[in-house]
């Protein structure tokens, strides 16, 4: 797609100039001494190149597709044509036709390759992502050198955001987003007069209660707001500290934007308006809270244009350098044809090959253990969709005489990879609304001689509290840290030919007085005494 910009019609009368310099004896640093039938051979290969990654990475794909078909990542669908434009922009200053083929972009293609491998076997979606942009990157060092490939370091920057926003980074960003965004909107309530209660994410306005949501939070454009501040930033402002201003407001900008937002609605709620902040005008009120954002941003960017002094940098031109042959040009297409095509059907392959061992399913899960008796839940169907799992039990315990109760999940996947892997608990804890207070690990005996590490976690919301235990178990070893877990995942993936395993986790209420400590004991007991002897059973070693 990068080479959309090539000027053809210059084929059509070698005398003319095609960078608009309107001197017709000028004479090249580099002159083409390919003819005009080489040079249209030579515009396929690169197209080739193209293509071969289209075919080999497909299925990857396929998977950005339906990431970018969420409203959060819509904004993804326009960074390739900016991208072209911004190419365009530059068709009077870099030389688009003259290709050289340097053997130096080999380097960021086989580790494009390593990328996408460790993505996909490690299941870490956005690596399959990026590693689609450094193929892209990779083809544009190979046709162009590294020298002057960096004059496409600006548009290669925006080509960046096809790749949505890792979800645990989006959640951690929008909690914090969406507490500070509730507590700006509460003090504007105050301000005039309204009575409200915050607890968490929760308003409660006295005739109503609000739910601050990722939607109000500003998550919906957050990203989509740093790709616009970098735009406005390259055709308006002019110096660095003028462009990392406009980043740097970005963040304290949507915050302020999105509590003006959930002020507007609680206005609104309290006054019986509450089919305003419902539908399409919920969609309408994002979309005016985004343009209000973007019009802040172009405010800021012409008043800091009146700071200071102005310096007007010359525009790098592009020199051009010596064209490519024909065989060499060949020869390197057929090698990059042959890498991100081969690559892409050998992940296909190995993906499809992998041993799936039998177990027993969670349908015979007791629901009384360790004299904690329990009561089977079952999963809506758009849980099980983002879940991903192929077999899983949900179950709500409670013990006579505890005022706790607590909540098991186990997903089971026969095998993982991209979208179909277990997630990081903290993920969806953090999207319920709750509030990390602390994070540790833990060593419990679960038998003779065999201690286990388990992750903990305190978290709150208004008055609620839970303690959350997690841990990965797969092909008998037990895990903690997510990212230990992919590189054990590709580590199995090539020696067992199995990627098989769960995501336990345990979570229990913690009642106002009621110390940490005392219930971390009756979790881990609950864990230890009863739920490990029956994993094996369930969860194949």
């Amino acid at each position: 797609m990068p080479l959309l910009p090539v000027v053809i019609p210059a084929c059509f009368k070698p005398e003319s100039n095609v960078y608009g310099l309107h001197t017709l004896n000028r004479i090249e640093k580099y002159p083409m001494t390919t003819s005009f039938s080489d040079k249209k051979s030579l515009l396929f290969f690169p197209f080739a190149v193209l293509a071969s990654i289209i075919i080999g990475y497909w299925p990857i794909l396929q998977k950005l597709a339906l990431q970018w078909s969420k409203d959060d990542n819509s904004y993804c669908y326009l960074v390739v044509p900016v991208f072209l434009y911004l190419c365009w922009e530059k068709r009077n200053d870099f030389r688009f036709d003259n290709f050289l083929w340097s053997s130096w972009g080999i380097v960021p293609a086989l580790l494009s390759v390593l990328v996408i491998t460790v993505g996909e076997l490690g299941s870490v979606e956005s690596l399959l992502y990026i590693g689609l942009w450094g193929c892209i990157a990779s083809l544009l060092v190979t046709l162009y050198g590294p020298r002057r490939s960096l004059l496409l370091s600006f548009p290669l920057l925006i080509l960046l955001f096809i790749v949505p926003m890792p979800q645990y980074i989006n959640q951690v960003l929008t909690f914090r987003m969406k507490m500070a965004a509730s507590s700006l909107s509460v003090e504007m309530l105050r301000g005039v007069g309204v009575s409200v209660l915050q607890s968490g994410n929760i308003l409660d306005l006295g005739v109503t209660k609000m739910q601050v949501v990722d939607a109000c939070s500003g998550l919906r454009y957050i990203v989509s707001m740093f790709l616009l501040s970098l735009l406005i930033g390259h055709f308006y402002a002019t110096g660095l500290w003028r462009k990392i201003l406009l980043i740097l407001l970005v963040y304290p900008l949507s915050i302020f934007i999105n509590g003006l937002r959930i002020f507007i609605a609680g206005l609104l709620a309290i006054n019986g308006h509450t089919r305003f902040n419902e539908g399409a005008y919920h969609e309408i009120q994002g979309i005016l809270a985004f343009l209000a954002a973007g019009a802040v941003l172009l405010l800021v960017a012409k008043l800091a244009q009146k700071v200071g002094v102005i310096r007007q940098s010359r525009k790098p031109r592009d020199q051009g350098g010596k064209p490519a042959t024909f065989g060499s040009a060949l020869l390197i297409a057929v090698l990059y044809c042959g890498l991100f095509g081969g690559s892409g059907w050998a992940l296909q392959s190995l993906s499809s090959s992998m041993v799936i061992p039998q177990r027993t399913s969670f349908d015979s899960f007791p629901m009384e253990i360790a004299g904690w008796q329990g009561k089977r839940n079952y999963l809506s169907r758009e849980i099980l969709d983002s879940l991903w799992s192929d077999d899983y039990v949900n179950a709500t315990y409670a013990r006579e005489g505890a005022p706790n109760t607590l909540y098991l999940l186990i997903p089971y996947y026969e095998y993982q990879g991209t979208r179909h892997t277990a997630h990081a608990p903290q993920s969806c804890l953090l999207g319920g609304g709750f509030e990390l207070v602390n994070s540790s690990t833990s060593r419990i005996t679960v038998g003779p001689g065999r201690d286990i590490e388990i992750g903990l976690l305190v978290l709150r919301k208004g008055d609620t509290r839970m303690l959350a235990s997690y841990f990965f178990y797969e092909r008998g070893r037990v895990i903690v840290s997510p990212w230990k877990n992919k590189l054990y995942l590709m580590w199995d993936a090539f020696r067992l030919r199995r990627t098989d395993g769960a995501l336990v986790r345990a979570e229990m209420t913690v009642p106002p007085g009621q110390d940490i400590a005392d219930a971390e004991k009756m979790l881990t007991g609950f864990i230890a005494e009863g739920l490990w002897p029956l994993l094996p059973v369930y969860i194949p070693n």
